[in-house]
């Protein structure tokens, strides 16, 4: 239980820092977040890089592996 609370303290707290919402809000949003701790505080800044980052397009040129590419690697090193 404890997780999922600072899962979505994390979540809310990236969402603010983004600008989601508005400044008043963002900071009583923070204040409550802050009061979470460190397990929070890492997870909120991880997920505003994360998200930083596939805005800037990094995530762009990433292509998930099919099947037949896997299927194709395991069976030629047997």
């Amino acid at each position: 239980m404890r997780l999922l609370v600072h899962l979505v303290g994390a979540w809310v707290a990236a969402e603010a820092a983004s600008g989601r919402y508005p400044r008043p809000v963002s900071l009583a949003l923070g204040a409550l977040v802050s009061r979470l701790g460190p397990p929070t505080a890492l997870m909120a800044i991880a997920g505003y890089t994360i998200q930083r980052l596939y805005e800037g397009g990094v995530f762009d040129n990433y292509r998930p592996r099919t099947m037949q590419r896997v299927k194709a690697r395991t069976s030629k090193r047997r």
